[in-house]
């Protein structure tokens, strides 16, 4: 009967030991599963968001440098100065071009598509419309060049600038939802590291009852029985 009884206590004290131990498993599977998304979400803000807001950022200073020099070009008096100027606006239509590549590379949104290509003919138009004001500067017909400047360059280039509003505004959006679902993931794992600690507890309590069973099994003595 002792044995019978012993038997069956340790069987059912085994089948908890193991579904305990299986849970803190599945949960310690799904902790690391959640760190490595945590992790992932993290170099996205940093790599699809932080970088690219600050990539626009210095794509809208190339323009406005160019502006700036476009105007320098029209007021200017001499050649040398005109060729200054064109040298410093390539340099800056060589970085641009830099820049777009490197925020093409990285991962767009469907609104982030549509808007990069609204810059992308933007920037087109925009592009024809510089290049026709320094026609006009460079043939000699400054008034003319300026008046273009100051009306369908400045329309084109707030056209221009919609876009990279736009795509900029994208980055905090999108950056900030990664970032709060970061922080519900992070929450999920304080929840399910308190619960591993609880199993744990109970893993470490249903071991010593196993063992403080077994000990008093062991210490009951089997009763001799005399047959008159």
């Amino acid at each position: 009967m002792s044995w019978s009884f012993r038997i069956g206590n340790r069987n059912r004290m085994a089948l908890a030991l193991s579904f305990v131990f299986l849970i803190i498993m599945a949960a310690n599977w799904f902790v690391s599963y959640s760190m490595t998304k945590v992790s992932g979400q993290f170099k996205s803000v940093y790599a699809d968001r932080l970088v690219p807001a600050l990539d626009i950022s210095a794509m809208q200073e190339r323009y406005y440098q160019n502006r700036l020099l476009l105007e320098e070009h029209l007021l200017a008096s001499t050649g040398e100065e005109e060729q200054r100027v064109l040298q410093e606006m390539a340099q800056n239509e060589a970085d641009l071009d830099s820049l777009l590549q490197k925020f093409r590379a990285t991962y767009l949104t469907t609104q982030e598509n549509s808007d990069l290509q609204d810059y992308l003919q933007a920037g087109k138009d925009y592009a024809k419309t510089q290049q026709a004001i320094l026609d006009m500067s460079q043939a000699g017909d400054k008034p003319a060049a300026l008046a273009m400047f100051r009306q369908e360059g400045m329309a084109a280039f707030q056209e221009l600038l919609k876009p990279l509003h736009a795509l900029s505004q994208l980055q905090e959006k999108v950056g900030h939802e990664l970032y709060e679902d970061a922080e519900r993931q992070m929450t999920s794992l304080k929840v399910l590291s308190y619960l591993v600690i609880a199993m744990a507890v109970i893993l470490a309590l249903l071991v010593g009852t196993l063992l403080q069973s077994s000990r008093k099994l062991t210490n009951i003595k089997p009763q001799k029985y005399h047959l008159n």
